[in-house]
């Protein structure tokens, strides 16, 4: 099925669903009180810190933050879109959903895809079964060669595409395939006589499958010594270079309860690390990694370490990598294999064990890059420390962890013998034509992390707002969203705030829940849903955290109008300054004379 599924349909839906029966056919769920934990399937742990609430119909886990409903967690378990969610429901529940009205146009893209996944699905058997016959001994005795087994053979749908020139293109053909449909898929070509000629010839094929283990693609490699050594699907409908990770549809759930993921070169360093129990391996699909690769791993673990090969161009590839886990805000670290060897050999030779020794002794970004410049330059020598600790400066500027940095800069030191305060100094040096800039431009710097109390005053006045919308006309009156500061609680009080003005006075949780898009909003409010209730008078926990808020909304307004001060004096605009001196005393008047909203 497919079509957007009408709004009141899906409504009916959750409400018959039943959270706790569903989330319990994946997870051991043990009650406790009115709610119901188990441990969380998206992340490793030994003590239960996921609770899913009957009453409420939502879940939440106090350990890694994910939180919603029961559409909410069948996307993020299985990986599926919401339309896939809400049609597992359906079956589940014998719910019969209708559709929306689709063109002409958007249905026959629709057709068109599920036909272009129904050829390719066929194009993998036709591959797998031609490797158990006899023309597939070429494609049995290269996988032989390079050790895999049977059962690492069916996993990953491995399959043989015998050196004929229309071998699959024929047996399509015979299942009423269309000749559009295999040159749409990159399958088949036109020879100069204007007739079908088979792609992929004398190779061994490595079908590509998605998280939901649909094939969108394939790799092949020759056996011998013909050109090129691999060759990949082109782009189509259904397959884009740079978006889809070899191995993922194997992998993922591994990746969730382990909560890492490791990057992999090529189809075979992946086949053997699953070979050998890792099975948190996918690989790049002979491309750096990109932000559309690293952007689909975030969906199962934010914990990324890379392991290319050990030559010049893996490592230039992982220092690629890093920067583009980098910007998804992912935890980032290098597996360093040694050299000469790549992830295939070293597992073949060394085993899971020693694989994993290395995995636990990964280097961070920072590391990575202090090593190689080490290797680059003579750290004996004067002019090579200088030439190391210059060269890592940008990165150790980029340390957000005042600790982190500390730790980096006294390891360097006693790695290269050079006095730890010249490298402080060096980088106070660097920092200081860094940060220049205009005083009067405005700060792009990130927002800085807010502080614990600040934090749990805005998490207790939305909790307080929950119980009573009515405490909106307070807490408008106290500044409204300007007193939230985190992003997640201002938008989730614009969204209640919006709420509250348009008349909803009485929304249950799970309606709520499902009012809110962004995920971060939405862990934010089922985790103030589910956490116990506050210590001692709730109310008086309100009013106090109110005037918490009050207060650093107003120190926020007067660092600003100090800046702007500061720039206006340096300006000599006399007028300017005397203007935000005004509004400085005001300030600070109304700061002095703060009461508790009664």
């Amino acid at each position: 099925m497919s079509g957007r599924i009408p709004d009141d349909v899906i409504d009916d839906l959750r409400r018959q669903a039943d959270i706790v029966e569903v989330i319990g056919g994946y997870i051991s769920l043990k009650k406790q009180g009115q709610n119901y934990t188990g441990l969380c399937p998206f992340h490793q742990e030994k003590t239960p810190s996921f609770v899913v609430s009957p009453i409420k119909q939502i879940f939440h886990c106090f350990g890694c933050g994910k939180g919603g409903n029961v559409f909410t967690f069948l996307m993020e378990h299985d990986g599926t879109s919401f339309q896939e969610a809400a049609e597992k429901l359906a079956a589940r529940y014998g719910v019969a959903l209708p559709e929306e009205d689709r063109s002409p146009a958007q249905k026959q893209r629709e057709d068109q895809v599920k036909r272009l996944r129904q050829v390719n699905l066929w194009a993998m058997e036709i591959y797998q079964e031609a490797m158990k016959a006899a023309e597939g001994k070429p494609g049995r005795d290269y996988f032989e060669s390079r050790g895999l087994t049977e059962d690492t053979i069916r996993r990953f749908c491995l399959g043989y595409a015998p050196d004929q020139w229309d071998y699959l293109s024929n047996k399509l053909l015979e299942r009423e395939v269309r000749d559009s449909e295999l040159l749409l898929l990159g399958l088949s070509t036109k020879s100069s006589r204007g007739s079908l000629v088979d792609k992929f010839r004398g190779r061994v094929m490595f079908p590509i499958l998605n998280d939901r283990e649909q094939v969108t693609g394939f790799g092949g490699r020759v056996i011998g010594d013909g050109q090129p050594k691999y060759l990949n699907t082109q782009e189509t409908p259904l397959f884009y270079k740079g978006k889809g990770l070899f191995g993922l549809h194997a992998a993922k759930n591994a990746i969730r309860q382990m909560d890492q993921a490791i990057v992999m070169e090529g189809y075979m360093d992946v086949l053997a690390a699953h070979q050998h129990g890792v099975a948190n391996a996918v690989a790049s699909l002979g491309t750096s990694l990109t932000a559309d690769q690293a952007k689909l791993l975030t969906a199962y673990t934010y914990r990324t370490l890379i392991c290319y090969d050990s030559d010049a161009a893996g490592e230039a590839a992982a220092l690629r990598g890093l920067e583009v886990l980098d910007k998804q805000g992912c935890m980032a670290g290098v597996i360093r294999i040694p050299a000469g060897k790549d992830p295939d050999d070293f597992l073949k030779g060394h085993g899971k064990e020693e694989f994993l020794e290395l995995a636990d002794k990964s280097l961070s970004s920072f590391e990575f890059k202090f090593q190689l410049s080490m290797e680059k330059h003579d750290r004996d020598d004067m002019s090579g420390k200088v030439a190391i600790i210059q060269s890592v400066l940008p990165d150790l500027a980029g340390v957000r962890s005042p600790v982190a940095r500390q730790g980096y800069i006294s390891s360097m030191s006693d790695t290269l013998r050079f006095p730890e305060h010249a490298i402080h100094d060096e980088l106070r040096r660097y920092l200081g034509g860094y940060q220049k800039r205009d005083a009067t431009a405005p700060d792009r710097a990130p927002e800085i992390a807010l502080r614990g109390a600040e934090t749990l005053a805005q998490s207790n006045v939305i909790r307080s707002l929950l119980q009573d919308l009515g405490k909106q006309k307070d807490i408008e009156a106290a500044g409204g969203e300007a007193l939230f500061a985190l992003p997640a609680a201002r938008n989730l009080y614009q969204t209640l705030n919006a709420l509250v003005m348009a008349g909803y006075v009485d929304l249950k949780e799970d309606d709520l829940v499902a009012l809110i898009d962004r995920e971060e909003e939405r862990q934010w409010l089922t985790g103030i849903l589910l956490e116990d209730r506050l210590p001692g008078d709730e109310q008086k926990v309100y009013r106090d955290s109110l005037l918490t808020l009050q207060r650093q909304r107003l120190d926020r307004h007067i660092n600003r109008v100090m800046s702007e001060l500061t720039a206006a004096e340096k300006a000599g605009n006399a007028s300017a300054a005397k203007e935000m001196m005004t509004v400085l005393t005001g300030l600070n008047m109304e700061k002095h004379g703060l009461r508790i909203v009664p």
